[in-house]
C-alpha cells in the first residue's frame, strides 16, 4: 500500500486577511472586520468620499471621512452588510462613485481578492481613513488615434491576450511609431500616469506579474520588468556623473 504524502493546498487568495482592507464591488464599497474595528464604524452613520484629483482618471487615492451630519449630496449612507443575514455594519452603497471612478470599475468586476485593497493611512482621530487606487490599464481605445496625448502606461490586447505592455510621456505619440504598424491587437487600454518614475514602476511589475504567470514574456515586448529598472537606474546615475 502506498504511504501517505501529504501536501498543503493553498488558498486562491494570499490577502492578509488580518489587516484592514476594503473590497471594491459593482455597487458600493465594503469595510472588514479589521477596519470595522479601528475605525469604530458602528458609531457613525454617513461617510463622506473625496478623490485626490478633480479628475477621475487621474486620482490616485480615495478618502473616506466617517460623520453623523445630516445626509445630503456629498454623504453616502453606512448601511449593514449586503446581505440581511449578515448583522455586520459596513458597507457603503455608492454606486454613482463605482460607476464615475475609471480605476473603480475596473477594479470592480475582478476576482474577490484583486478586489481588495488594503488601508493604511487613518486620520488624526481614526474616524476617516484613505486607500490608494493603483493602475489597472482601466481606460480603453480600439483606435491609437483616439489615445491621449499624455503620460502613462498601456498595453495592446489582442482577443484578451495582452500582447505589450508599454509607457510614454506621451502614449499617443508613442502609438504613431511605424514599428506598431503590423501589429495584431484590437484594443489599447491604458492608465494615465504624470511621473516618470511611477511609469517605470508600473510598467515593470506588470511585465515581471505576466512573465510569472506565463513563463514568457507578452508577444511584442523584449525586456522583462527587472532588467527595465536596471537600464532606468543606469541611466540615471550616467544623468548625474
Amino acid at each position: 500500500m502506498p504511504k501517505d504524502n501529504w501536501t498543503s493546498w493553498c488558498r486562491s487568495s494570499h490577502f492578509r486577511l488580518g489587516h484592514a482592507s476594503v473590497t471594491i464591488h459593482k455597487d458600493g464599497i465594503s469595510l472588514n472586520a479589521s477596519l470595522n474595528k479601528i475605525v469604530d464604524v458602528a458609531k457613525y452613520q454617513n461617510v463622506r468620499i473625496d478623490l485626490n484629483h478633480p479628475d477621475p482618471d487621474l486620482a490616485t487615492k480615495i478618502k473616506c471621512e466617517l460623520n453623523n451630519d445630516e445626509e445630503d449630496k456629498n454623504n453616502f449612507k453606512i448601511i449593514r452588510a449586503r446581505h440581511v443575514e449578515d448583522k455586520r455594519r459596513g458597507f457603503i452603497a455608492c454606486r454613482n462613485l463605482i460607476d464615475g471612478q475609471p480605476k473603480l470599475k475596473k477594479i470592480g468586476q475582478k476576482l474577490r481578492s484583486a478586489r481588495r485593497i488594503e488601508v493604511k493611512e487613518y486620520g488624526k482621530d481614526k474616524s476617516s481613513f484613505t486607500f490608494d487606487l493603483q493602475p489597472v490599464c482601466e481606460l480603453s481605445v480600439a483606435n491609437a488615434a483616439d489615445l491621449p496625448a499624455k503620460g502613462g502606461i498601456y498595453r495592446y490586447v489582442d482577443k484578451s491576450e495582452i500582447v505589450y505592455y508599454g509607457r510614454a510621456k506621451n502614449i499617443k505619440l508613442r502609438a504613431r511609431d511605424s514599428i506598431r504598424d503590423n501589429w495584431v491587437y484590437d484594443k489599447i487600454e491604458y492608465s494615465l500616469i504624470d511621473s516618470e518614475s511611477e511609469q517605470v514602476f508600473w510598467e515593470s511589475k506588470f511585465l515581471d506579474e505576466f512573465k510569472a504567470s506565463n513563463n514568457r514574456l507578452p508577444r511584442y515586448n523584449q525586456l522583462s520588468g527587472t532588467s527595465i529598472i536596471k537600464l532606468e537606474s543606469r541611466r540615471s546615475d550616467e544623468s548625474v556623473i
